[in-house]
């Protein structure tokens, strides 16, 4: 009867986290604001058995001691454009390069961020470790950046980029500034510069398994589907022990970190882990895929001192 009790009171309150986590955000085009999709997934009066589908099944010795009903309820919600307010939605970004970025040359980049009334915007939050974080994804998918521009004051951050390649890349831009949600603005720039030959079409991986850095990395799905919250959990394996990998360092504050878009890189979506202070040896996320389709996701995490990158590609129903 106590099991029961417990099992109850856990997925009771896996459900109400379930509900607010994730972080979706679809762009308008240019430097708007995104977004947010509606979510439909199941709530506190759904059946045990959608409550405890949403998880994905890993293996015995990849759980996580740090997932536990009051960890769970703790969780936050990330918001999205539908949730600014009028002040929040006349953000914007001026994106000035110094001279035409060119592949393998550091460029100067400078944001520049104002209000509604045209000031600058001139204090922020720190968010994850920095005040506002940069990711550039090449139109396509082969290039991931994650950097980190200096704030100068009056709303300006500077930074200086070297494209691995020529090409088109999306920008996306995420900050807080005090008194407001974190928000999101998007613009792109042209690299000079050879690119990739030819343009693969990005299909589904056909194992959600890889080897990074000594590791074997598996990507485990719960119940995948859009317009509702899904889970995926990142597991690492030592290869030559074959034991869990429990010494994964914070990555931006947090066990890591998931970035992901659609094909065209229209779609982005930036979510944080539920176990945020594990070491390991899994890494449980909450995403929500606001359309069906293909996605490419990138896993960001730490482990020696050293930074890797994880992607995978799924086929989202």
């Amino acid at each position: 009867m106590a099991k029961t009790w417990k099992t109850a009171v856990f997925a009771g309150l896996l459900a109400v986290a379930l509900a607010l986590l994730g972080k979706s955000i679809s762009d308008g085009g240019g430097d708007e604001a995104f977004a947010r999709s509606p979510s439909s997934s199941a709530g506190p009066g759904a059946s045990m058995a959608e409550m405890m589908m949403a998880l994905p099944e890993v293996p015995k010795d990849m759980r996580d001691p740090l997932l536990d009903p009051m960890m769970l309820s703790q969780m936050h919600t990330h918001d999205g454009a539908q949730q600014e307010s009028d002040a929040e939605r006349q953000v914007r970004i001026e994106w000035e390069w110094d001279g035409v970025p060119r592949a393998g040359v550091q460029a100067r980049l400078t944001l520049t961020i104002t209000g509604g009334d045209g000031l600058p915007v001139a204090d922020y939050e720190i968010n994850h470790e920095k005040k506002l974080h940069l990711i550039a994804i090449s139109r396509d998918l082969s290039q991931f950046v994650h950097v980190h521009p200096d704030y100068e004051g009056q709303g300006k951050f500077r930074i200086g980029m070297a494209f691995p390649t020529g090409g088109e890349y999306r920008l996306f831009a995420d900050f807080m500034p005090i008194g407001m949600i974190q928000l999101t603005r998007a613009g792109r720039v042209s690299v000079q510069g050879a690119e990739p030959e030819g343009e693969a079409a990005v299909q589904a991986s056909k194992r959600l398994k890889t080897v990074v850095r000594g590791m074997e990395v598996e990507l485990h799905l719960g119940h995948l589907m859009a317009g509702m919250p899904s889970t995926i959990a990142y597991t690492f394996r030592d290869r030559k022990k074959g034991k869990p990998v429990r010494d994964l360092e914070p990555y931006l504050g947090a066990v890591g970190h998931v970035v992901a878009t659609d094909p065209l890189v229209e779609r982005y979506i930036h979510v944080h882990p539920v176990n945020a202070l594990s070491s390991g040896p899994q890494a449980l996320f909450s995403i929500d895929f606001p359309e069906s389709g293909t996605y490419k996701l990138w896993g960001q995490f730490k482990r020696g001192g050293e930074d890797f990158v994880v992607p995978f590609v799924l086929e989202v129903p």
